[in-house]
């Protein structure tokens, strides 16, 4: 092969390596906003960002998620939900697309195609917009996106068995994917909103049921909800009036990339890599032994919270502290596993060919050069392919990371609420007042966000 071509080869890998990686920084002065409850600023950023190209077309979908959370953060619900129904029909459409994009991700990496979202982000779609819906007073169809909820994470639980079926059924692989299960198909915070909506309709059976299913889900998923349920599941007075609160405060998990090496081996290699995700030999029928290639792929990580206490008062009284519900960070690391999982092992495949091409191409270049030249070559090739293999981290950076309520038994009647944030200092960091709020009989739920 002619050398120019080469040349150009790996002057295109490393001109259009733009692409190959994932573009976050922009993100910084709009989290810096939410973290100041500045909303409308932070929505006005995220179309700035969107007006300056920073959201690609290939990142559609996470441009959708952010527009949608911060008009919710903003108290445009009716709009947050037009953005939120945009995002879950693009998460459809990109599913079937994604089958024909697989190729290029095997080429390049897979910051080169469409973001089709985590199960996490699918899920908290559905929270936010059945949020939304409860304050536009519309319960039902607030239900409807809760049991949503639970028919997407038995559809991933499908979904995932049967990409990891054909990944190992696929003669082109020579690598076999350890399967790892789909578990988690309960969620404490979906199962919480239908108790509160149900209870507030007098629908006391399903609001048992709910609040059962809630109960189930603590249970069984002692790794994500490794704490004390709070005290709110406690309430049986049915026909009582309450006042519930849901805060959220902190941010998103995020990714990051974990640089790692393959060495391979006579029909086998092994993986290096700072968090020891897979520490055994893999059987890799065909690879010979001596090489020694770069990879990368993600992790979440918890991105924690400054928020240590928030206390409740009432007509100036300190009336409750609110607790943990939920743990959106766990909860997203909990369901990513199985991805990292596929991810990891497609990682490899591509890593090995490309890795084996670049040798061979240096090898080549190196054979019909001078010596020189031929190192300059090789070198050029080993870099433009090393270049192409970046981790994907996008994710959806605007949403929030934990859960906390509290409930508190009340008349009805008009009240003064405050609901106060403290650090780990004991110093108050924000406070949210609503005044002349008035209790009524059904559903009386305050949202209040702190993303700090």
């Amino acid at each position: 092969m002619n050398i120019k071509i080469y040349i150009v080869f790996s002057f295109i890998l490393l001109c259009s390596c733009s692409s190959l990686h994932t573009n976050y920084e922009f993100y910084e002065p709009v989290i810096s906003d939410l973290k100041n409850a500045d909303y409308q600023q932070a929505e006005n950023k995220i179309w700035e960002a969107e007006q300056k190209g920073e959201y690609e077309t290939k990142d559609s979908l996470l441009l959708l998620m952010d527009k949608a959370v911060i008009s919710h953060y903003n108290g445009k619900y009716s709009e947050s939900n037009k953005w939120f129904d945009k995002a879950e029909m693009l998460i459809e459409e990109l599913y079937t697309k994604s089958v024909s994009q697989a190729a290029f991700s095997y080429i390049l990496n897979d910051n080169i195609v469409d973001y089709s979202g985590e199960v996490y982000e699918n899920l908290y779609i559905n929270i936010f917009k059945a949020l939304n819906f409860i304050n536009l007073k519309d319960f039902n169809s607030a239900y409807v996106e809760v049991n949503r909820i639970n028919n997407k994470l038995k559809y991933y639980k499908t979904m995932f068995a049967e990409m990891t079926d054909s990944f190992n059924k696929d003669s082109e692989n020579k690598l076999k994917m350890n399967p790892k299960e789909f578990e988690y198909l309960n969620n404490v915070l979906a199962n919480y909103l239908s108790f509160l909506i149900f209870r507030a309709e007098g629908e006391y059976d399903n609001s048992r049921i709910s609040y059962n299913q809630m109960l189930d889900a603590w249970n069984t998923y002692t790794d994500v909800y490794n704490f004390e349920a709070p005290s709110v599941f406690d309430s049986t007075g049915y026909n009582s009036t309450y006042l519930n609160i849901l805060s959220f405060t902190g941010t998103a998990p995020q990714k990051k990339a974990v640089g790692a090496r393959i060495t391979t081996f006579d029909d086998a290699l092994v993986i290096s890599d700072p968090s020891n995700y897979y520490i055994q030999p893999i059987f890799f029928p065909g690879i010979k032994y001596g090489l020694n290639f770069k990879f990368s792929f993600p992790e979440m990580i918890e991105s924690g919270t400054g928020v240590n206490k928030i206390i409740l008062k009432i007509d100036g009284k300190e009336t409750a502290e609110l607790n943990l519900l939920e743990n959106m960070n766990s909860v997203a690391i909990k369901t990513f596993e199985v991805n990292k999982n596929m991810i990891f092992f497609k990682t490899i495949v591509r890593s090995v060919a490309k890795g084996i091409a670049a040798g061979a191409i240096g090898n080549e270049l190196k054979k019909n050069s001078d010596s020189f030249l031929g190192d300059v070559f090789k070198a050029i090739t080993n870099v433009a392919f090393d270049i192409t293999e970046n981790a994907d981290l996008r994710s959806w950076r605007t949403m929030p990371g934990y859960c906390f309520t509290g409930e508190v038994k009340i008349d009805p009647g008009k009240y003064n609420i405050e609901i106060i944030y403290l650090d780990y200092y004991g110093n108050i960091i924000q406070k949210d007042n609503f005044k002349d709020y008035e209790i009524e009989k059904g559903l009386n739920l305050i949202e209040s966000i702190c993303l700090l």
